[in-house]
């Protein structure tokens, strides 16, 4: 079965929503038609020259990318510059990118979370660093003939609704009577054609997260007896899920600086990092987040964190570390995001297989990083 660009675009919304963006945040489709067939997908964290050149060359038609391919709006696309060439190169050969940037970063198991996989810290015990919103709910009300209301239920839950906090299959139930009336072009489960029917059925409420909607719609629809089925859907004024920025994880025992700088060298894509040392001999709190994290310093000192890892810490921010004895270290921008396309690829490849669909996808190649160092 052929998939579309709309197919991919819609498992990376349930993914991440592209509502949970930071405001100003170019998401989603940058370049391309959601109506054109896709049978190969390169995932890349960068969708530059090196990785629009190694889709080409692999015929991939689909680029999914952490970073935006088109970050500022064009007024133009000359081809004398070197970013407008390369729009047009992507126009020209027919290449759909689709970029999921701070809606990756923000969404549960995104960037951060998959850092921390990656470091094999523990998330059971993790909050949000920065929290920048909350999950939007829907509420689900399904009428269902009765004996069949677990097996419906089962199938929901293994979709994600129900879930809150941490319980599961959570619905509420009540019994009454459904009436109707088959047609003579009907095919009903119970009943016969032309015949009022009244049947003992269950309500059966519950909630999902609304980024999951056709998700839940698919499987009740597959899972439900009746040949046509009765539901309602409302939105919540609830706050769901925290999302935002980072994480705060606590550990069981103390982990030392140079353990946690062994395990970003030994688990990370990168052979060089720097730190600073607050003068403490462990940590039990660790404040993380994939990318650049200058800006939550303060936000991971509030929350009393001893340590901090991220990237592309300025002198700026190392002084503001220095003031508020938190400790830093910096394994790099591109090292601490790399674990989400993995993650990406991983999630994209299972979807599509469980749908049917003869979808290839693959990790860009890894290339070496840019900077070279030297000492003196």
């Amino acid at each position: 079965m052929k998939a579309s660009v709309s197919t991919v675009m819609n498992y990376m919304e349930e993914l991440a929503p592209s509502s949970i963006a930071l405001p100003g945040d170019p998401v989603g489709l940058q370049i391309g038609n959601p109506e054109s067939p896709v049978d190969k997908i390169l995932v890349a964290l960068d969708p530059d020259r090196d990785t629009i050149e190694e889709a080409l060359k692999s015929k991939a038609q689909m680029i999914i990318s952490h970073h935006p391919f088109i970050y500022n709006k064009l007024s133009s696309i000359n081809e004398a510059c070197s970013s407008g060439a390369l729009v047009a190169q992507a126009v020209r050969s027919n290449l759909h990118i689709f970029s999921a940037h701070t809606n990756l970063d923000v969404t549960p198991g995104g960037v951060s979370y998959q850092l921390a996989e990656a470091l094999k810290l523990p998330i059971r015990k993790t909050a949000v660093l920065e929290v920048t919103g909350s999950k939007k709910l829907l509420k689900l009300v399904v009428f269902v003939p009765q004996g069949h209301e677990d097996n419906l239920l089962n199938a929901l839950s293994r979709a994600g609704a129900g879930q809150i906090g941490r319980y599961s299959h959570c619905t509420f139930q009540t019994s009454g009577t459904g009436t109707f009336m088959p047609s003579a072009d009907a095919n009903p489960f119970i009943g016969s054609q032309g015949q009022l029917e009244k049947v003992s059925e269950i309500r059966l409420e519950t909630i999902f997260p609304a980024a999951s909607r056709r998700a839940i719609v698919n499987t009740l629809i597959e899972n439900h007896p009746y040949e046509e089925v009765a539901y309602d859907l409302y939105p919540l004024d609830l706050e769901g899920e925290e999302i935002g920025l980072g994480l705060i994880i606590d550990l069981e025992k103390e982990l030392s600086l140079n353990h946690l700088v062994g395990k970003c060298l030994g688990n990370l894509e990168t052979k060089t990092l720097r730190y600073w040392s607050n003068g403490r001999e462990g940590f039990k709190r660790i404040a993380i987040c994939g990318g650049s994290g200058g800006s939550l310093i303060e936000h991971a000192a509030r929350r009393n964190a001893g340590i901090f890892i991220s990237g592309d810490f300025r002198y700026h921010d190392l002084k503001d570390a220095q003031a508020m004895n938190i400790a830093l270290i910096d394994a790099g921008h591109k090292a601490t995001e790399l674990p989400v396309v993995s993650y990406l690829k991983d999630y994209l490849k299972n979807k599509l297989e469980a749908e049917g669909y003869g979808v290839e996808v693959n990790l860009k190649a890894s290339t070496p990083d840019s900077w070279s160092y030297v000492q003196g």
